[in-house]
């Protein structure tokens, strides 16, 4: 498989390597290569995002499982028809398939084991009514913008009225930044809420006590 040049934002070795290594799943939180992958504190956060990427029903893609948090907020919705997740290590995809059994035996939720990378070119424009997008970095100096290069597909999957979300890095507005890289790639109804959370002293990726939920409409 071909993973597109436009898309490839990690070297091949960073794919192998974070695949590789072994996933650790405490009663809080998913650690791979001690790196704190997600934490249960993210629950109300998660459960907003999911709200939005599930606002106009239809079918929904998820990019990044974690510990399933926003998987399950998702199913919960009576809206949707089809229910994508996009997840690349083989240890939480393992999570996945006993958490989500009864799920996955239907039509209604699809795992897709991979990198988005190389998955997401194979699906046609305009598929998805909703996309929730929530991939953790794989190299140190990355951060939290892993998800820049996945606007544009964003842009290409979404239906015309469809709406976009991801696991933001901002805790008060959408800055210039993330504004610029969203209209580069298309969008111009960009909006967003503030939703209140409580992470522990020692969490290493967050330390305020609200986070931005985008609302990034295609049209």
């Amino acid at each position: 498989m071909i993973i597109s040049d436009q898309l490839r934002h990690y070297s091949e070795s960073s794919h192998r390597s974070w695949v590789k290594t072994k996933a650790v799943f405490t009663k809080n939180s998913l650690l791979i290569k001690s790196y704190q992958v997600m934490q249960r504190w993210e629950n109300n956060y998660m459960k907003s995002l999911a709200a939005i990427a599930t606002s106009k029903g239809g079918n929904v893609l998820e990019v990044g499982f974690g510990l399933g948090i926003s998987a399950g907020y998702i199913e919960q919705s009576k809206k949707i028809k089809t229910h994508i997740v996009i997840e690349c290590h083989p240890d939480v995809i393992k999570q996945a398939k006993m958490k989500f059994k009864r799920q996955l035996a239907t039509d209604r939720m699809i795992l897709r084991e991979g990198f988005w990378e190389d998955i997401t070119p194979q699906i046609s424009d305009k598929t998805f009514d909703g996309i929730l997008f929530d991939s953790c970095p794989l190299e140190s100096g990355v951060e939290f913008f892993q998800f820049f290069p996945f606007f544009t597909e964003a842009y290409r999957l979404l239906k015309d009225d469809g709406v976009f979300t991801y696991f933001s890095d901002e805790a008060k507005k959408i800055s210039p930044a993330h504004l610029t890289k969203l209209k580069k790639a298309g969008f111009h109804n960009i909006k967003f809420k503030i939703c209140k959370v409580r992470p522990p002293i020692t969490c290493e990726y967050w330390k305020h006590n609200s986070i931005v939920a985008p609302i990034i409409k295609k049209l």
